[in-house]
């Protein structure tokens, strides 16, 4: 009669038949009934269960569950499913050294943990953990910390970081900064702020202060430089310069500054000077262009080089006739210095040339040294023999024109008022 072998899950296993030896279903030997010799294979098999398979790699034919004593490793492996016959799959229970030292792989301990010392290699992951003394030798890794006391007289680190640049920290108690390093080539630097603004607010006397010296705070507070200072860079920059008034008043500034290069960041950007302003002897102010315009109100929009004449519904008005006496300049986007600046913007007050080198529309052929009359329809032209008078002429020609159509020739504007 055949024997039915059936796993503890209920599953049948395998079927032996009378006077056979079963070695491929499991990794022991089983023998069916009446088989010759079947102690030898009996005493085998529980040679093999007692040392839990001891080898180089995994028993054959493995059921899940399975012991396995790894002797490569001096570790003991369960099975994770039948069949698995490679070694990196089976899951490693521990390893016992001759030190006393045993390493588990993953444990799951949902009660309590006791220990004398833990030594954690990668990574200890819990919600509580209580210590009386936590050595760290590479790397922590906090998501969330509570600490009611920690006393830490010496820390040494290389780096402190909330995680980025843009989340927030707070930093409480008296500390004191003391270096003497070099940062950005600069030598003696105790920190230094790569990015971002040093904000100092806060009521009370809260303030920056350099001993034995002072800046001036956010609330506006006189800060004395009072003391010496040999530098004759930093002498001249401490002059009794004062502000009367405002959010700095008595704040020391430079009466007198020496720079090669004041700009606003582009020629296209805007800025301002306020004040009376006088150039001293033998100092000059040079400039890119060559005309003197001033803004006027306009009853259209007029482009660049446009001939006007004062008349219309507003200030000035494009020429209307031939030989107008009218002319009062041509419009300009190059002035080298601009009156009225204020008064609006190029579309309702554009500025008017009336001296100075400036593109001038024109038709017909110009010739280098022609004087300029109008044309009509904000357009010139070249004045022809007896034309011109001291009326008429809007300026003289600075360069040729050869074509009939309409361009523009770069002339000297001087128009009589």
């Amino acid at each position: 009669m055949a024997y039915t072998i059936v796993k503890t899950n209920g599953q049948v296993l395998t079927t032996i038949a009378d006077g056979t030896i079963n070695t491929n279903s499991t990794s022991l030997a089983l023998p069916g009934r009446n088989y010759a010799g079947y102690g030898q294979y009996l005493d085998t098999n529980f040679v093999h269960v007692l040392e839990s398979f001891a080898n180089t790699s995994p028993p054959a034919n493995p059921l899940q569950g399975q012991l396995w004593f790894n002797t490569n490793a001096n570790t003991l492996c369960v099975c994770p499913a039948d069949g698995t016959t490679t070694a990196s799959s089976w899951i490693t229970l521990a390893q016992s050294g001759s030190g006393g030292t045993t390493t588990f792989g993953t444990v799951t301990v949902t009660g309590s943990l006791t220990a004398n010392n833990i030594t954690a290699t990668n990574n200890s992951n819990a919600d509580v953990i209580t210590t009386r003394m936590l050595t760290v030798n590479a790397n922590a890794n906090i998501t969330n910390a509570f600490i009611t006391t920690a006393n830490v007289t010496t820390f040494n680190t290389q780096v402190i970081s909330t995680g980025s640049q843009s989340t927030t920290g707070v930093q409480t108690g008296v500390w004191t900064q003391n270096g003497a390093g070099t940062a950005n080539g600069i030598a003696g630097t105790s920190m230094w702020v790569t990015g971002g603004n040093l904000v100092i607010s806060g009521g009370g006397s809260i303030g920056l202060k350099l001993n034995p010296n002072y800046f001036y705070d956010l609330t506006g507070n006189v800060i004395s430089f009072a003391g010496s200072y040999n530098n004759g860079n930093v002498s001249e920059y401490l002059s009794n310069a004062s502000v009367s008034g405002g959010r700095f008043a008595g704040a020391i500034f430079p009466a007198s500054v020496t720079t090669g290069n004041i700009t606003t960041g582009g020629s296209g950007t805007g800025g301002q000077i306020t004040g009376t302003w006088t150039l001293t002897a033998n100092s000059r102010l040079n400039a890119t262009y060559a005309d003197l315009a001033e803004r006027f109100e306009a009853d259209a929009y007029y482009d660049a080089g446009t001939v006007v004449e004062l008349g219309g519904e507003k200030e000035i008005t494009s020429s209307k006739y031939e030989l107008s006496e009218d002319i009062f300049g041509v419009i300009s986007d190059t002035a080298a210095y601009l009156m009225n600046s204020g008064a609006g913007d190029n579309t309702t007050h554009p500025p008017v040339a009336m001296t100075g080198r400036v593109q001038v529309k024109a038709t017909g052929v110009v010739k280098k040294g022609d004087r300029l009359v109008s044309a009509g329809n904000g357009i010139a032209r070249a004045a022809q023999h007896g034309e011109a008078t001291a009326f008429n002429v809007i300026g003289r020609a600075l360069e040729n024109k050869t074509t009939n159509n309409i361009g523009t020739v770069l002339a000297i504007v001087t128009v009589s008022k």
